[in-house]
């Protein structure tokens, strides 16, 4: 059964400085402590404010509870989950992981001692997808939102018949999940951007029949950015200057006032993700009034 999960790092310093929680949504195909622990995320950003570290459907992290001993005792954190539904007669959707995105935000806010500041959002490629989301549908929980690396042109129908098509090589086209099996038409020479996506899903340590299947069941709805859906919160859109997967430029100029869009030098969109211009971004855009 898949699930949402979200573990609470509390402010090293006591008490946020008045800052609202901060959720990091990671990326396809790897895990919270790689985006946002051995990263140096949590060092950068977890010192003045309450971190919320989500994992998404199909993206357990095993690792997650030790990698976060340098910042505190495993009693100092709060474990969550949300159960979701996938079954062959009822699909996960985008749709169902952003409500319970919101879930979440809810009983964040709830939980927090100045609940009137929702909180601030940070995504990384299908994190920043799914913030985009997010933010649009929940103005009043999301206060500022961070966006790095988004995949504007949604290709996950496409990464996850090019997951499928490695597996059924890989197996001798032996016999298969039936609810594995992608919903789109039947694989083709994936695209430049989706080749990119393939080398850091062979790298990953999560299960490829899981990730087929996230892929699969979050391409739908397609994801549209435009002008129907911007968010309308001060947003900052980060992306590599080599990053062949996201083509976030395009979105910038839909943003509302407050909004900045950021190129990395020579950046691609793995190793943005280290980039010290990136996270002092990140910081100026949160801590801006």
């Amino acid at each position: 059964m898949p699930s949402l999960r979200w573990t609470r790092v509390p402010a090293r310093k006591g008490g946020g400085a008045g800052f609202p929680p901060l959720f990091l949504i990671h990326g396809f195909a790897t895990t919270a402590s790689q985006c946002w622990v051995s990263t140096g995320w949590i060092r950068r950003l977890g010192a003045d404010r309450d971190l919320i570290l989500g994992q998404l459907p199909w993206h357990d992290d095993e690792y997650l509870t030790e990698a976060l001993q340098d910042f505190g005792s495993p009693e100092g954190f709060d474990f969550h989950d949300i159960p979701l539904q996938d079954s062959p007669d009822v699909l996960l959707t985008a749709d169902d992981v952003v409500d319970a995105l919101s879930e979440a935000i809810r009983m964040i806010v709830s939980q927090h001692s100045d609940d009137s500041t929702g909180v601030d959002l940070l995504g990384y490629s299908l994190g920043a997808r799914l913030a985009w989301d997010l933010a649009a549908n929940e103005s009043h929980l999301v206060r500022r939102v961070c966006l790095g690396g988004l995949p504007a042109t949604d290709r996950l129908a496409e990464v996850s018949r090019a997951i499928s098509q490695s597996r059924s090589s890989a197996m001798g086209n032996g016999p298969r999940d039936p609810i594995l099996e992608p919903s789109g038409p039947a694989a083709e020479s994936p695209s430049p951007q989706v080749r990119e996506v393939l080398n850091f899903v062979e790298s990953s340590p999560l299960d490829r029949a899981l990730l087929e299947r996230c892929a699969d069941r979050l391409s739908v709805p397609a994801f549209s950015p435009g002008e129907a859906n911007v968010p309308g919160q001060p947003t900052l859109l980060v992306s590599g200057e080599a990053d062949a997967v996201a083509d976030d430029g395009s979105l910038a100029r839909l943003l509302p006032g407050g909004s900045r869009y950021v190129k990395l030098p020579r950046r691609t969109h793995v190793d943005a993700l280290t980039s010290g211009q990136f996270a002092r971004a990140v910081r100026a855009h949160l801590d801006a009034d």
